[in-house]
């Protein structure tokens, strides 16, 4: 038997593989072809179609060109965390957060980081990185920042590494970008991962620095909180912005902060003047809270006799930004919701689980299923501790 022979299908799916790898904007199936001139185009799809159902690549709809996929990072050795919803909450929190600068997710395999996602920045002249990109972690604030987390490590009793973690940032500037980085932690402590944005020197003013640094550490936070953490503290350090006094948030800032990741609670009273509170995922669209209750909730129930209800979305971590809602709320016809009933509930499964979750069936049944409009009467907000 010969031994040495290659299969053609398999090295045309690796080829398929590393020329996406070195196109950090993705290839569409033409620009593939170009590439691949030893593959049919119906050939071509076959393999996109099966790499694509295996999450090995991806693609944001179906006509956007085609990049490295979940998956493939799975792969990686001594991966414990699992990486896919590591890599969704980082996509997620990039589709929704103001950020112009290119931002990057990375993590560490042993002594190397390694590049899993990357969201490029809006502007002309912008950092661009290879998706699966490996650096010594110590060449690169991420990477530094997640060796500090390590256990046993000498390097742990440094000045530098004692900074960071008091800090819970890092910074590195070079010729040509200045990085800023910080922790992810999904249990708010442990980094398991960094979030790292680069900005070309020129732009590097002492104000854009800081401004940017801010917008990094409120990113990696939400992203540790979409990952399940309850507080964002890592190193076992309190880092961010001081808590400051307490102040009523504007009503831009209320705007911005509702569009934020957090869950809202919705409180409201029984017929035998108990109150009943619970966690609920809503839409703010501006003008009202859309929300979805499920076959029997009780709540529903109470809207129905009462329609008065109060919500409270907050933040766990400083700022402390909080907002309070009393309104009124009353049931939709699937109709009548923007988008219909089920796309309210696809939109909020993305909103808070990421691209792919509208797909899942559990999260797009409507059977039994209501909508909820609360329009406000009074929507207030505040920062810091104090008044409620």
């Amino acid at each position: 038997m010969d031994y040495s022979k290659q299969v053609p299908a398999a090295e045309r799916t690796l080829n398929i593989l590393e020329a996406l790898s070195s196109a950090p904007d993705g290839l569409s199936a033409t620009e593939l072809l170009e590439r691949l001139d030893d593959m049919s185009r119906s050939g071509l799809f076959a393999l996109l179609n099966t790499l694509k159902a295996r999450s090995y690549i991806e693609q944001s709809d179906g006509r956007s060109k085609y990049q490295l996929g979940p998956a493939l990072w799975a792969l990686l050795p001594q991966q414990s965390l699992g990486l896919e919803p590591l890599i969704t909450a980082f996509t997620t929190e990039m589709a929704q957060v103001d950020l112009a600068e290119t931002a990057v997710l990375l993590w560490l395999d042993r002594n190397e980081t390694v590049l899993l996602a990357q969201r490029e920045g809006v502007n002309r002249v912008r950092a661009v990185y290879r998706l699966g990109q490996r650096e010594i972690a110590e060449n690169s604030p991420g990477g530094r920042l997640l060796l500090a987390g390590l256990p046993n490590q000498a390097a742990q009793q440094t000045a530098v590494f004692n900074q960071f973690r008091s800090e819970g940032a890092a910074t590195q500037e070079t010729s040509e970008t200045l990085d800023i980085a910080c922790p992810i932690c999904a249990d708010g402590v442990q980094p398991s991962a960094a979030l790292q944005v680069s900005l070309p020197t020129f732009r590097a003013q002492p104000e854009t620095v800081a401004r940017l640094k801010k917008q990094v550490q409120q990113a990696a936070s939400r992203i540790s909180f979409r990952l399940g953490a309850a507080v964002y503290q890592p190193y076992g350090w309190a880092v961010g912005e001081p808590i400051g006094p307490n102040r009523a948030l504007s009503q831009s800032e209320i705007e911005q902060f509702l569009h934020g990741p957090w869950s809202a609670r919705l409180a409201c009273v029984r017929a035998d003047g108990t109150p009943h509170v619970l966690p609920l995922w809503y839409e703010w669209d501006g003008r009202s809270f859309w929300v979805a209750a499920s076959p029997g909730a009780q709540w529903k129930q109470v809207v129905d006799e009462t329609g008065r209800v109060s919500l409270t979305i907050d933040e766990p971590w400083p700022p402390l930004r909080r907002a309070f809602v009393v309104g009124q709320a009353h049931a939709v016809a699937a109709d009548a919701v923007p988008g219909g009933l089920a796309g309210l509930r696809q939109r909020l499964a993305v909103r808070y689980l990421g691209q792919g979750a509208d797909q899942q069936p559990e999260l797009c049944q409507i059977e039994g299923w209501t909508a909820v409009q609360i329009s406000p009467q009074r929507l207030t907000g505040q920062q810091g501790l104090g008044r409620a």
